[in-house]
């Protein structure tokens, strides 16, 4: 093991050694045909953003085509090409951005296209065009509406052979929809748009999460047109083949020698002729890595899970017309019962979870606040006041407002929700009404984080 470790590390030093010298540009302009370099890290930028064009943090997609190095500033239609001198020599006349960050960047034909993306708190899964005589984008009409997001929630691999691209995503909700609830999907699955007709599947694959869960919005998976996503999961590297809806395993000795450059994050990388291409900016080298299908070996699982059948194609019509007449008879059996019971006891004895299933009950004759404790008091004191400026009660200011700033997290999180739920509760009992007092948004810059405010209803009315 050790002979083939030193093996490795010998064969790898003789090809940086031979291409050190290799202008990652002369090299470049070499190779015919289109494809991507993909960056190792998100930040890499192979030269520097033009002054005073874009107000975004100027992250960059880099595509070759026919020699020709260009790149697009994401986020943005700003397109550029890349001469002999690292020099950027703009191309478009856009001026519009922030609706496209995490797009799809790639040449079909010699002409730029644009997929998908992030912006203005929502995703969209436009496909556009870029016109060389009006140096304009335009928009490619598509089937259907596929939300992804490169690095965000979806990764993309190229079939260019067929005219493919293939999408593996998570669905994800636009920030504007107020959710229900807080279950995350995390059923992973793979789209695919035909570039020859700009249809999608009419209905994605569901792709078998044992194997792919980890890292189908990670930056450690590299995509290698002709080859596959090679990808980490659970500790084990596969080879997923959207094209041949099959999975493949790595010699261990050359894929642990991958994934040490990519967990690396330095420079960035390529694949063509059967080989990976990895470039270093610093010391303007590149190593390439013979890897073709003769390293994988085939796995026997499937890729793609069966696809249930659903609730209407199981059963006949006349037996779906049964059970809608069923469900509506008991439906009005219902509300006809719910009708003859009092409204007033029935909003003034609410059975809350997490609160040892107690009744709670109000004094309709006091103020609101009277019937709330000093905590609950403090609370709600500090979520109108923020509401009455027009601005979001934050976590941090709640934590504070009950003392538990310094607690753990876990605490920190039951005693807020505890509180925020008796103050909802004791609302609904006390102004006999379903509506909640306090509501909860996303913040704009992380969907992952809440923030409060009092319901503008009942703003005004609350004391």
């Amino acid at each position: 093991m050790r002979l083939r470790h030193t093996y490795i590390i010998l064969f790898l030093f003789v090809t940086l050694q031979a291409s050190a010298q290799k202008n990652l540009l002369r090299y470049l302009a070499s190779q015919k045909g289109s494809f991507e370099l993909q960056l190792l890290n998100k930040e890499t930028k192979l030269v520097s953003t033009p002054i005073g064009l874009t107000c975004t943090d100027s992250k960059h997609a880099y595509m070759v085509n026919n020699g020709q190095l260009y790149f697009q500033i994401t986020g943005t239609g700003k397109l550029f090409k890349i001469d002999s001198t690292l020099g950027a020599i703009r191309l478009d006349n856009t001026c519009f951005e922030g609706y496209n960050f995490g797009a799809y960047s790639f040449v079909r034909n010699d002409k730029f296209y644009n997929l998908g993306g992030w912006g203005f708190w929502q995703f969209n899964s436009g496909l556009r065009y870029f016109d060389t005589t009006s140096k304009e984008w335009f928009r490619q009409p598509i089937s259907k509406e596929v939300r992804m997001a490169l690095h965000m929630n979806a990764v993309v691999y190229p079939d260019k052979i067929n005219d493919l691209i293939y999408v593996v995503y998570q669905s994800y909700p636009n920030s504007y929809y107020k959710l229900q609830n807080e279950i995350q999907n995390d059923t992973v699955y793979m789209q695919c748009l035909n570039l020859k007709t700009n249809d999608w599947w009419q209905e994605p694959k569901i792709v078998n999460d044992k194997i792919f869960q980890e890292s189908v919005i990670g930056t450690s998976s590299m995509i290698l047109p002709g080859l596959g996503i090679l990808t980490e999961s659970y500790n084990h590297l596969y080879l997923i083949n959207p094209t041949t809806q099959k999975l493949y395993e790595i010699e261990n000795e050359i894929g642990g020698t991958i994934m040490n450059y990519v967990a690396s994050k330095n420079g960035l990388y390529f694949y063509n002729d059967e080989k990976l291409h990895i470039y270093n900016p610093g010391l303007d080298s590149l190593v390439s890595i013979t890897l073709s299908m003769s390293k994988f070996s085939e796995v026997a699982k499937p890729l793609y899970k069966k696809n249930t059948p659903s609730f209407t194609s199981k059963i006949k019509l006349n037996q779906l017309l049964y059970f809608i007449v069923l469900l509506l008879l008991f439906t009005i059996s219902i509300v006809l019962f719910f009708k003859n019971k009092s409204f007033r006891k029935m909003q003034q004895t609410i059975v809350g979870s997490g609160f040892h299933k107690k009744s709670i009950e109000v004094n309709k004759q006091l103020e609101f606040s009277d019937n709330l404790t000093e905590t609950e008091k403090s609370v709600l004191d500090i979520l109108i006041e923020c509401s009455k400026q027009s601005i979001p009660t934050s976590i941090d200011q709640i934590n504070r407002a009950l003392g538990v700033k310094n607690k753990e997290v876990t605490i920190q999180n039951k005693l807020r929700s505890d509180t925020l739920q008796m103050i909802n509760k004791k609302f609904m009992v006390f102004a006999s009404t379903s509506d909640t007092l306090v509501e909860r948004e996303k913040t704009a810059l992380d969907k992952r984080v809440y923030q409060y405010k009092i319901n503008e209803r009942y703003l005004n009315k609350i004391k």
